[in-house]
C-alpha cells in the first residue's frame, strides 16, 4: 500500500511542478516551492518507512502517521483533482499505518509518537504555508496587488509599489 501511495505522491509532484512552471511568474513564488518541498518530504518519509531495518521499526508508526495526516491535509487544501490524489494516497498510508500499529507493540509510547508525529506534520504544513504566502516578491518597477486567505492569521492583502510591499490585514 505504501508503494502505491508513494507512486501517487511522486506522480502528483511531477504534475504539480509541471503546472506551476507552466504558469506565469507570481508575486508569491515561495508557496509553490514550499508545497513541492513538503510533498517531496512526504514521499521521502514513505520510502524511509519501507526500509526493512531494525532502526526504523520503532519509528515506523510515527512516520506513517505523519505522512497520512500530511497527505490528508494537502488533499483537503488542494481540493479536486490534485487533492483527490493526496486523499487517496493518505488512505493507503493510513491502512498501512493500521497494519503497522497492529504488528508493533501496543505500547502507549508508540501510539503517542504517532499522534505527535501527525500533529507535527499538520503544524509544519500550516505554519509553512502561512509563512510562504507572506513572502512577497514585488516587481522592481510598477504596481501589483494581491492577497490570500491566511490559514492561521486570517485574510490579508498586499500592494507592491516600485519594489516595496505594503500589507493590509484585518
Amino acid at each position: 500500500m505504501s508503494l502505491v501511495a508513494f507512486a501517487i505522491v511522486l506522480a502528483t509532484i511531477v504534475i504539480y511542478v509541471g503546472l506551476i512552471n507552466a504558469q506565469r511568474a507570481s508575486d508569491q513564488p515561495y508557496i509553490s516551492r514550499f508545497v513541492a518541498g513538503y510533498m517531496a518530504l512526504m514521499a521521502a518519509l514513505l520510502v524511509i518507512a519501507l526500509v526493512p531495518r531494525p532502526e526504523i521499526v520503532p519509528i515506523r508508526v510515527a512516520i506513517r502517521a505523519a505522512v497520512a495526516s500530511g497527505l490528508f491535509l494537502l488533499g483537503f487544501l488542494f481540493s479536486f483533482p490534485v487533492g483527490l490524489a493526496f486523499v487517496a494516497a493518505g488512505f493507503l498510508v493510513f491502512f498501512a499505518l493500521r497494519r503497522t500499529a497492529r504488528e508493533a507493540t501496543r505500547s502507549r509510547p508508540a501510539r503517542l509518537s504517532g499522534l505527535v508525529a501527525a500533529a507535527l506534520a499538520v503544524a509544519v504544513l500550516l505554519v509553512g504555508l502561512e509563512v510562504a504566502q507572506r513572502v512577497i516578491v514585488c516587481p522592481e518597477r510598477g504596481n501589483a496587488v494581491g492577497g490570500g486567505p491566511g490559514l492561521i492569521t486570517g485574510p490579508y492583502q498586499y500592494e507592491c509599489v516600485n519594489g516595496v510591499a505594503h500589507y493590509h490585514g484585518r
